[in-house]
């Protein structure tokens, strides 16, 4: 009787842990589709990281822009400057409503 219990008990446990590996084995294949989706933002992140260490460059680039088209230049100031400043209201927006556990020293 209690070795048809154990017997039981085995197979139902090798059940489950075959069951376990093709959970985690289809919970793998989704994180490597959403770290190919997300790809772009850790090298849009990246770049975002060298030009906040060399601001020359960002400068140097709107120098360039500025003596091409002036006027244009402008109108991409304007824009930029609207997408940084609603970018500040979205972050104090989300801040108050979870703050952040840690913040680095900028």
């Amino acid at each position: 009787m209690i070795r048809e219990k154990l017997l039981a008990l085995r197979a139902t446990r090798a059940s489950l842990i075959a069951c376990a590996q093709t959970e985690r084995t289809g919970a793998m294949s989704i994180v490597n589709r959403l770290e190919r989706a997300t790809a772009w933002f850790d090298r849009a992140k990246a770049i975002a990281l060298e030009l906040r260490a060399h601001p020359v460059w960002i400068a140097a680039g709107m120098a360039l822009i500025v003596a091409a088209r002036p006027r244009r230049a402008f109108k991409l100031f304007a824009a930029g400057f609207s997408l940084w400043q609603g970018w500040r209201n979205l972050r104090t927006t989300l801040n108050r409503l979870a703050p952040a556990r840690s913040r680095r020293a900028n």
